[in-house]
């Protein structure tokens, strides 16, 4: 909603200067008379008056546009304003209270004047129209300060009232009606203090202006929306800033998921209030994918220099468990790398709360350049030779080739080629060369690094023309 801040503060305007003039009476004659329940009565037609200032001055701030300090623009002013009219009223209500039981405990002569009823009737006719005029522009405009304001004042036709009657006592002989009537007044000025904190404080605390249900409602209403999560409202009642979490199809395109985002954001900003939307589109995490998890993992393993070398993820009653072989520094001790690997176990947890364990083996992190050595001729055909008789026991494979040996800190280095159906899953052909690092490994016990690529055989399945 587009607020028309020109019309509030022209409200505030003609407001101030009727209840200027009302003050001017219900003060004046109060004061001339020596009433204190009139006096009361006309200063806190005084403090609506001031409101208004305070009013006009927070609607020139509000209606500034949003700026680098202030993104969600400049709207909460104008409700901290209503707060600054609160703690007028308390103060005012206070004062006014120590006064009045000080005149009840110290009793003063006073006399009756029919210029106070002129007084009261002249006032309460002028805030009267006022009162009615500025609470139907509050509706209207949908502004805290005016409807704080019209409260006020329509309430100070209430205490008018009341200060009458005392006056009638007063005529009647009761002096003691006057202060008794000045702290009725006091009383209701308090009251209406609390009802402004309580409705205003709400939106300075970011207490949430809609509920999830209502605008649950509308995201799932939107096609291509498979899911969402953290919704959040803040802002006052015609002001309202949403952010929200969908997930989406993870198949789709970034531009088919920003367009269900767009079309999420377009719906709520059609809500009454709602003046700014963020959508953060996601790809809806199935259970039997873990790429997304893979990728958090690796994320959150560099930002305790760890290194991830193996992976797993196993499902149990709809609940995660990762299998991690994590590379630490070969110089720290156990006791440090365990507590690493440890506190990383507990980010993972935190960070999703799909996984329900986290199972984490040590090893060394090779993150430096190792120094190798050439083996001898005759230790080189001896490897070779039980290689290729490893192979056999693998007959998926064919052809092992462009064997590689080398030593690395008194280990051997082991790296083959060899032919394979290029028709089979992944899956199966990792099992292939994992039965073939197993019989390498049996023959030969000193391997330290046994890495086997594999190649599809062109001859089996020919690349089309």
């Amino acid at each position: 909603m587009q607020r028309d801040y020109p019309q509030i503060q022209r409200v505030l305007v003609v407001t101030f200067v009727l209840n200027l003039l009302a003050t001017l009476v219900k003060l004046g004659v109060g004061l001339w008379t020596g009433a204190l329940s009139l006096i009361a009565d006309g200063l806190d037609t005084l403090f609506d008056g001031i409101s208004n200032i305070i009013g006009l001055v927070a609607v020139r701030i509000s209606s500034q546009p949003p700026d680098k300090e202030h993104p969600y623009g400049h709207r909460k002013y104008e409700t901290l304003a209503a707060l600054f009219i609160a703690a007028a009223l308390f103060i005012t209500a206070w004062e006014l209270g120590k006064s009045a039981v000080d005149r009840l405990l110290n009793p003063q002569p006073l006399s009756f004047h029919w210029w106070s009823v002129g007084a009261l009737i002249i006032g309460s006719v002028i805030q009267g129209i006022t009162g009615v005029w500025e609470l139907g522009k509050a509706r209207q405009l949908e502004s805290e300060v005016l409807l704080a304001d019209a409260r006020h004042t329509l309430a100070s036709i209430g205490v008018s009232a009341t200060v009458l009657v005392g006056l009638g006592f007063v005529w009647l002989g009761y002096t003691w009606a006057d202060p008794a009537v000045a702290l009725i007044v006091a009383l209701v000025i308090a009251k209406i203090g609390i009802d402004t904190v309580r409705e205003n404080v709400p939106a300075l605390v970011d207490r949430a202006p809609l509920s999830e249900e209502n605008i649950g409602a509308v995201v799932a209403a939107v096609q291509g929306v498979v899911s969402f999560h953290r919704i959040r409202s803040r802002g006052p009642a015609d002001h309202v800033a949403i952010d929200l979490h969908v997930r989406v199809d993870p198949n789709l395109s970034m531009q088919d998921a920003n367009a269900i985002a767009d079309e999420v954001r377009r719906r709520l900003l059609a809500l009454p209030g709602v003046d700014d939307v963020t959508v953060h589109a996601e790809a809806e995490r199935g259970a039997d994918s873990a790429a997304d998890l893979y990728t958090a993992t690796r994320l959150a393993a560099q930002e305790f220099d760890l290194s991830i070398h193996e992976y797993w993820v196993q499902q149990n009653d709809q609940k995660l468990s990762l299998h991690l072989h994590v590379g630490v520094d070969p110089n720290a001790s156990v006791r440090d790398a365990h507590e690493l690997v440890d506190r990383l176990e507990r980010e993972l947890l935190a960070r999703r709360p799909e996984l329900d364990a986290v199972h984490s083996h040590i090893e060394l992190a090779n993150t430096e350049i190792l120094p190798t050595a050439r083996v001898s001729s005759g230790l080189y055909q001896r490897i070779h030779d039980q290689v290729v008789e490893a192979a056999i026991t693998t007959p998926e494979l064919s052809n092992v080739h462009d064997i590689k040996v080398r030593q690395v800190e008194g280990k051997l280095f082991i790296s083959l080629e060899a032919l394979v159906d290029g028709n089979l899953s992944v899956t199966i052909a990792h099992e292939i060369s994992t039965r073939l690092q197993e019989a390498i490994r049996a023959v030969i016990p000193n391997a330290g690094e046994v890495l086997i690529h594999l190649e599809p055989n062109a001859e089996q399945h020919p690349a089309p023309q």
